[in-house]
């Protein structure tokens, strides 16, 4: 026992200061590190895994599959149901659910989120103006909720761009259209009350997970777009036989739709993929191959009306495009009185019930549900200086997307100037670009916000000489935006 003195006149007893040997000391600090370590671990595992399980779900659900077709219990074309009757509860508190996540995951990742957001102020300022819409609409209580919920959408793209690299972003999405194209089978061959077209129009039509043939068309052709991508990407025998399979599955459910503009669209769009590869060239051969893409864009664009009227006659089709150019004439004289502004965000169409649209369905002679010409009912809705925010942001994500492809030379890096093509081809028949809740617009967000957060991250490194002065830095920033390994999801 030793003493401790506290005072002159006082002595206290000090504890027994017992040491354990140095070899039991060093084992207990090895567990406890090892201990942290595993828990570390695990959390981050566990997050990630979460990460791209949410993605996947996310993806997945506003593909708008199985659910619609499911809710209205597989009612088809003409067969006098109402899509007003259905209960969309259960897929609002899913689409709630995905909100809540999503602003969960940019909240912990403040700082990177408004990093991305100061990246492309072109695309904030255009869902700035979408969710101000309801300001100057003719229905602002629809353009209130419309608005807001194509915020959110854009939102899960800036998620999307600060958590996954493109090629993890295009993997993800790959694997949410290969289970829609096996799923679409399993419809058809063991649900088809729900897999296929009743009576009275389109009865057999394929259209799987889907509520009609042409939605169903429209998401294969994207099906095939992502899977070919991946396709030509993958290094793995397995997985190239794997998106191989998708694609065929992809391009049977395209026939048996029977939708002449889907098939064209899908050879459109996987020859698209295949052209953008030309920026992987040599100066030369780069200047070569935009000389000859260009003359056929000429070629094309000059001979439009009489191609298309020809593709149309020789596929038996109506060379007005079954009408619609009438509609189109109709749409024109309401876009004049409201050129600017427009008239809101879905605030336009609404049958008899909206001035507009009632204006239109009086003159063609049947109740018209769109323009079905995407950027039509763009401008309808958020005027020309709208519709110009949103084509200036689809040109920087393209020529982005070239310049990427330019960079890493890679199939995956061709998604976004592929995707943003595929978008502006598919609206010049269809109205899905500027639609809430919509996988089309999520894909917009998510393309906008990766390439201008990949410009800003290599720009800010250039600014400062840092990537010609350290060959590490530079290493570790192109690592960072293209693994040159396969990825895997675990999804």
């Amino acid at each position: 026992m030793v003493f401790q003195k506290t005072s002159e006149s006082e002595l206290v007893p000090n504890k027994v200061v017992v040491k354990n040997p140095p070899l039991l000391s060093s084992l207990q600090a090895a567990i406890s590190a090892s201990i942290k370590g595993f828990i570390k671990f695990f959390r981050e595992e566990a997050l990630e895994k979460l990460e791209y399980a949410f993605a996947f779900f996310t993806f997945f659900l506003y593909t708008d599959a199985i659910t619609m077709v499911v809710l209205s219990n597989g009612a088809s074309e003409g067969d006098g149901f109402s899509y007003d009757t259905i209960n969309f509860i259960p897929v609002q508190l899913l689409r709630a659910i995905t909100y809540l996540v999503t602003l969960i995951f940019i909240s912990f990742r403040y700082k990177r989120t408004i990093y991305i957001l100061l990246s492309n102020p072109i695309f904030v300022a255009t869902n700035i103006f979408i969710g101000l819409s309801h300001l100057w609409s003719v229905a602002p209580e629809v353009s209130k909720g419309a608005g807001m919920f194509m915020v959110l959408n854009a939102l899960f793209g800036v998620y999307t761009a600060g958590r996954f690299t493109l090629k993890q972003q295009v993997t993800i999405f790959s694997y949410v259209m290969l289970s829609i194209a096996i799923l679409n089978i399993v419809f058809i061959f063991f649900l088809p009350q729900y897999g296929l077209m009743g009576p009275p129009v389109h009865a057999g039509a394929w259209r799987g997970v889907f509520t009609h043939k042409n939605g169903a068309g429209k998401m294969m052709v994207l099906a095939c777009a992502v899977l070919f991508t991946m396709f030509n990407e993958s290094k793995d025998k397995p997985r190239k036989w794997m998106y191989g399979i998708g694609i065929y599955l992809s391009l049977l459910m395209i026939k048996y739709t029977g939708s002449e503009s889907a098939l064209l669209n899908s050879i459109f769009v996987m020859s698209l993929i295949v052209a953008v590869q030309i920026f992987k060239a040599k100066p030369r051969n780069l200047f070569l191959g935009l000389v000859v893409v260009s003359s056929i864009a000429t070629i094309i664009t000059i001979g439009y009306n009489e191609i298309m009227t020809f593709t149309l006659v020789l596929l038996g089709k109506d060379p007005t495009l079954s009408g619609r150019t009438e509609i189109w004439e109709f749409v024109g004289d309401m876009i004049r009185l409201r050129p600017v502004l427009g008239y809101g965000v879905s605030a336009f169409w609404h049958g008899l019930d909206g001035d507009g649209s009632r204006y239109i369905i009086e003159r063609a002679g049947w109740l018209v549900p769109d323009s079905h010409q995407g950027f039509l009912d763009m401008i309808l809705q958020i005027g020309y200086l709208g519709a110009a925010m949103v084509a200036l942001s689809l040109w920087q994500t393209f020529n982005r997307g070239l310049s990427r492809v330019r960079l890493f030379k890679t199939w995956a890096s061709g998604w976004p100037a592929v995707g943003v093509l595929y978008m502006v081809f598919a609206n010049l028949s269809e109205s899905s670009l500027l639609a809430p809740n919509s996988i089309f617009w999520i894909l917009v967000s998510t393309l906008n916000f990766t390439m201008s957060f990949e410009a800003k991250y290599l720009l800010d490194f250039d600014r400062f000489g840092l990537i010609d002065k350290d060959k590490d830095i530079q290493k570790k920033i192109m690592n960072k935006l293209e693994s040159s390994a396969d990825v895997h999801t675990n999804v």
